[in-house]
């Protein structure tokens, strides 16, 4: 039928990301050391195998294996190691394992294309890899601000959701909207509105820590996510951002306010869904409120209920 090869195509697709996918898990959970030595085990192994086989049946491709391990899940030096290993080791098992001996030009020449070959494979799979990382991170980033979209903002709340329920340490989200940002829009046009959505975006990432989330959510909506951050520090950091807000605006000559919410979690909630919502409902709250203003909740104190302030 017409319509399967596409779909086949893209189950096939996708069950191969899926794989490439647990596989980097797995070897993430192991230091680069040990991805390198499960490398050259690998190697070993395919080595004893072409000498038991001796030199009729080629193991050549089997040494892509340990190749394609080390380039990919160590770095590209490695990759070349167990490259440059593998050819030698390749053409030693096949004159030991011959029965007449082969010219020293010929055991040459074998030496140097099987050396070429695993290196340009090599090659091709650390460019994969780097595009691949590439177009992983633009997947990930907002292509107007340079900070992170809504996918990598809910996929970065996972990651810490997970770690607080591991360390018991406290996390807090926030929301951020422009106030009368279409005012800028219809008055200046879109041009000035995109550079006042960078302008935010980079006062937010220049105002926080490098362990932090600052995210684009969509129009003129931002998410921040500060891991190992309490209420206090919550208010603090708020505070502070919202006077360099004032601050960047008032440089450009816009008359521009913020709305924002943010919920600091000292127990951990049942899903991200549940985190987000209270920062978005909090943000909405202040900016019903009259905008320009900022909401706190601090949910999960041991001795009272969830504590709200407006600023």
């Amino acid at each position: 039928m017409p319509g399967r090869a596409p779909r086949r195509g893209h189950r096939l697709t996708h069950a191969a990301g899926v794989l490439l996918a647990r596989a980097e898990a797995w070897t993430a959970r192991l230091p680069r050391r040990a991805a390198l030595a499960l490398a050259l085990v690998l190697m070993g192994c395919v080595a004893l195998g072409d000498h038991l086989t001796g030199a009729d049946v080629s193991f050549t491709l089997l040494y892509l294996g340990p190749i394609g391990l080390a380039t990919w899940f160590v770095s590209l030096r490695a990759g070349v190691l167990v490259s440059t290993q593998s050819a030698l080791i390749s053409s030693a098992v096949d004159l030991m394992t011959r029965r007449e001996p082969l010219p020293l030009g010929v055991v040459a020449w074998n030496l140097a294309v099987q050396l070429g070959v695993f290196l340009a494979l090599t090659l091709l799979f650390g460019a994969l890899k780097n595009r691949l990382e590439v177009e992983q991170q633009l997947a990930r980033t907002d292509p107007l601000t340079h900070v992170s979209n809504r996918r990598d903002f809910v996929e970065q709340a996972g990651v810490e959701l997970e770690r607080a329920r591991r360390t018991g340490r406290p996390i807090t989200v926030a929301y951020l909207d422009c106030d009368d940002f279409k005012v800028i829009n219809d008055r200046f046009g879109h041009a000035q509105g995109d550079l006042l959505l960078v302008a935010v975006a980079s006062t937010l990432r220049h105002g926080t820590r490098a362990v932090d989330t600052v995210a684009r959510l969509g129009g003129d909506e931002f998410g921040l996510l500060w891991v190992d951050t309490d209420g206090v520090t919550a208010e603090a950091l708020t505070t502070r951002l919202r006077t360099a807000l004032q601050e960047t605006m008032a440089g450009y000559g816009w008359i521009v306010t913020f709305s924002i919410g943010a919920v600091t979690f000292l127990a951990p909630p049942l899903s991200v869904d549940d985190m987000l919502g209270h920062a978005d409902r909090l943000m909405y709250e202040a900016k019903r409120s009259g905008k320009d203003a900022a909401r706190f909740q601090v949910i999960g104190t041991q001795l009272s209920l969830p504590l709200e302030k407006a600023g």
